[in-house]
Parts: structure tokens; C-alpha cells; sequence
């Protein structure tokens, strides 16, 4: 398996590569296949360091020729994902195999390895997928727990929790009190992911956003406004 390396573009995306050793190599040259593959062909002797600094000064050349690539768009990969709400800071790290699907692993010191094919960890959309499925795992236990916690605290009784990844909702409350929260709240402080709970947990009384909705809620969370506020601030950060 290779290390899959990250190199910053104009656009401030981010572009996967790999360093290839070659014994029939007389210099260093960059390879970029139709499929999108980028790599530095580097001759026996030299070191890999080299091999990052030559891509770097070809930054511009590798730019130019993805764009006359009609398919090929350059993926924005994630390097950290801070789940604020577990205190967890996870270091991605890229590998490339013969796996036909992405698969996600938890190593020591909060490393998660991404391994899978070239087509997989540079399609966008499959490596968010992935990783989405791999937070809303790590959300099932914590949220049931913070919302029963919450809804005894406050006497709201729900049904049903159900934990999604969605790009427009935090949350939702069906009108058999079932509710669904979003994985992505692992993103946020523990304040803001309790203002969300106690939102939907409302609407298990009020099924609308009238005077007696917000009141009920500022009354489970007298610093409702500020952490609404926070929730927006802090969603336009994550790129899942």
C-alpha cells in the first residue's frame, strides 16, 4: 500500500498523490493518468522529501492539466475531523489498495486511516459518505444518551431516535414524536448539540415555531438564542 500525500491548490482544494520509487527512473518526473491518478516517478537514491518539494513547484502545471480533465474534479480532502461535542481530534490518513469500496479504521492516539482505491478516496462523494457512516456510529450511543438524559431532566417524552447525515436539517420531530438528529453534531460543543435536542424535544408538545414553542425552549435553555447562533456560525465550517 502507498501513502496517498495531499497537494494544496489555488482554489485552497486539495489534490492526492503518491510517490513512486523506480529503478528505471533517470529523473523526477510527475505522471497524471485519464482516470485522474497523480503521482511523482522518483529515481532510487533520492529521497521523498525531494519528491514533495519538486510537486510543489509543479503546482501550477498539475492545476493546468486537471482542468483539461472534463472528468476530473479535484476533491477537497479532509486532513482533521475535530468532533467537538466527544473532545476528539482524529488525523486522517490516506492509503491506497485494491479495495473497491472506502473503508475507515480507528488506530491509536485518534489516527483514522482512509484506505481504498484511487477512484474512491478522489471521489468526493463516496469518502463523505464514508465518513459520515463512520459518525453517525460514534453518535448512536452519545446522542440516545444526552436526549433521555435531557427529556427526564425536562419531562418531554419521545418515541423514537433516529440518527441521519443530512446537508440542510440539524433536526426534526414527527408528529408521532419520533425524532431524528443529524451525526454532524458531533461537530459542535456540547451547549449547541443540548439546544438542538431540547428544539426537537419542544416540538413533542409544540409542533410549530409560535410564541409558546420558543418560550417552552427558553425556558429548557435560558441561552437558546446564543447557541442557535453558534449552530449557524459553526455549520458553515464543516465541509461533510
Amino acid at each position: 500500500m502507498n501513502e496517498v500525500h495531499l497537494l494544496s491548490l489555488s482554489d485552497n482544494n486539495q489534490y492526492p498523490y503518491q510517490i513512486v520509487q523506480s529503478s528505471r527512473a533517470k529523473y523526477v518526473r510527475i505522471k497524471l493518468s485519464n482516470s485522474g491518478d497523480l503521482c511523482v516517478v522518483l529515481p532510487k537514491g533520492l529521497s521523498s522529501k525531494f519528491a514533495h518539494k519538486f510537486i510543489k513547484e509543479k503546482a501550477l502545471w498539475v492545476e493546468k492539466n486537471l482542468q483539461k480533465m472534463p472528468d476530473t474534479e479535484p476533491g477537497k480532502l479532509p486532513e482533521t475531523l475535530d468532533l467537538k461535542l466527544l473532545s476528539e481530534y482524529w488525523t486522517l490518513e490516506y492509503v491506497l489498495n485494491d479495495n473497491q469500496c472506502i473503508r475507515l479504521t480507528e488506530l491509536p492516539s485518534q489516527k483514522l486511516r482512509v484506505s481504498g482505491d484511487t477512484r474512491q478516496i478522489n471521489n468526493t462523494e463516496m469518502l463523505c459518505k464514508g465518513i459520515n457512516h463512520w459518525c453517525r456510529k460514534k453518535a448512536k450511543k452519545t446522542f440516545n444518551q444526552m436526549l433521555q438524559q435531557l427529556a427526564e431532566e425536562h419531562g418531554f417524552h419521545y418515541q423514537r431516535l433516529s440518527i441521519r447525515t443530512q446537508k440542510t436539517r440539524w433536526g426534526s420531530c414527527s408528529n408521532k414524536k419520533n425524532i431524528n438528529l443529524n451525526a454532524k453534531l458531533l461537530f459542535m460543543p456540547t451547549e449547541v448539540v443540548k439546544y438542538v435536542m431540547i428544539h426537537e424535544l419542544c416540538h413533542t408538545i409544540e409542533m410549530n415555531h409560535s410564541h409558546r414553542f420558543w418560550a417552552l425552549v427558553e425556558e429548557c435553555d435560558p441561552n437558546f438564542k446564543n447557541n442557535r447562533s453558534l449552530l449557524k456560525r459553526l455549520g458553515k465550517e464543516i465541509i461533510l
